[in-house]
């Protein structure tokens, strides 16, 4: 007999007998060592929804671990449980567990559920679903490969496979494109008065000295981006990412990805009238899209420096390692930011702006 079918049998001797004791023992060893085995996780999750066992909230904490989207609807049911055991506890944290473990899913189906628990649970509870739906694409970094990994502020890019990309936007016409990510000041405990941010990431070009300088002291909340120059503002990564090719200029020798709130990016667009430029694919062909280019004067390009910049990542290592799979022909192992149309606060802002 494999050990396989032996702990296959301890499982069902523990639903069987109802062994609380083993349970706590065996199951959470069971979840990792089975993480992607679909009828012994499908035999755990009926442990995890039964009410004779006290271990609820590690086994919540170890299927986030695994992550595998099998243990999503159970993670639903147990979102709206009521556990003598626990019912004294008014935060609710089992299902708060529940909800970081749907969010760590993060498939399609695992936000279904959210949105559902968001809809029908209690207010406590219904709030952590929505701090992890206002987070999902801020959270990205546990779901999909990422660019930037900094522990100031948490700020990353969350990458996808370019062929994926060309599905999701238009071939043609004029469109802000661009990287938005959310973030959200709250605490997962009452009384929930969190304030969605939402940044924009805007692309130049600057000299390696300055860029290693900021990015170093940004990691310990001093950093002073006045050292910044630029001729022009990109929002698309494949524009930045064909200029910086193409550079061969002193002072320009790192690709810098900033941050900066939405708002103050819609300040940017009602002052200054943008150039549309044809975008670029991968390969560095220009394409019908269209996307914007800033032009600021150095007054306006000071104030978003002194006011508005939030974070400044170094793209440059990461595009040098995307060409160098194109020049070895490694097509599928092309990442890209996932970038999107932007919408904005102010309906219009594009048609009233630039008619």
């Amino acid at each position: 007999m494999t050990q396989r079918e032996t702990d296959l049998i301890e499982i069902k001797r523990l639903l069987t007998e109802k062994d609380s004791d083993g349970v706590y023992e065996y199951a959470l060893s069971f979840i990792y060592t089975y993480e992607k085995d679909e009828e012994i996780l499908l035999l755990l999750c009926q442990l995890f929804e039964s009410e004779w066992h006290e271990a609820h909230e590690d086994m919540a904490s170890a299927f986030q671990y695994i992550s595998n989207p099998i243990t999503a609807e159970t993670l639903f049911k147990v979102a709206f449980s009521d556990y003598e055991y626990i019912s004294w506890n008014e935060y609710f944290p089992l299902q708060r567990k529940c909800t970081w473990a749907l969010a760590d899913i993060g498939t399609k189906e695992a936000k279904k559920y959210l949105e559902q628990i968001e809809q029908q649970a209690n207010e406590v509870i219904a709030a952590y679903a929505t701090k992890r739906l206002v987070q999902w694409d801020f959270e990205f970094r546990r779901k999909v490969p990422v660019l930037g990994e900094s522990s100031y502020k948490g700020f990353a890019i969350a990458l996808e496979n370019y062929p994926d990309r060309l599905k999701e936007l238009p071939k043609n016409g004029q469109n802000i494109i661009g990287y938005v990510m959310k973030n959200l000041d709250i605490l997962d405990n009452p009384p929930y008065d969190g304030i969605v941010k939402e940044f924009v990431v805007l692309y130049l070009l600057n000299t390696k000295t300055i860029a290693t300088s900021i990015i170093e002291n940004q990691d310990l909340g001093k950093a002073d981006y006045s050292g910044l120059k630029a001729n022009s503002i990109h929002l698309s990564f494949l524009s930045i990412m064909h200029h910086y090719q193409l550079s061969e200029k002193e002072n320009q020798e790192s690709a810098l990805a900033v941050w900066t709130r939405k708002e103050a990016f819609e300040e940017i667009l009602e002052k200054v009238k943008p150039k549309w430029n044809s975008d670029y694919d991968y390969f560095g062909k220009e394409i019908e899209r269209q996307t914007i280019q800033l032009d600021l004067t150095e007054e306006d390009f000071e104030k978003l420096v002194k006011e508005k910049i939030e974070f400044v990542l170094d793209a440059s290592d990461f595009i040098k390692e995307q060409k160098q799979y194109l020049d070895q022909n490694q097509i599928e192992k092309l990442m890209i930011p996932k970038e999107r149309i932007i919408d904005f606060e102010k309906p219009g802002i594009i048609d009233e702006k630039w008619a």
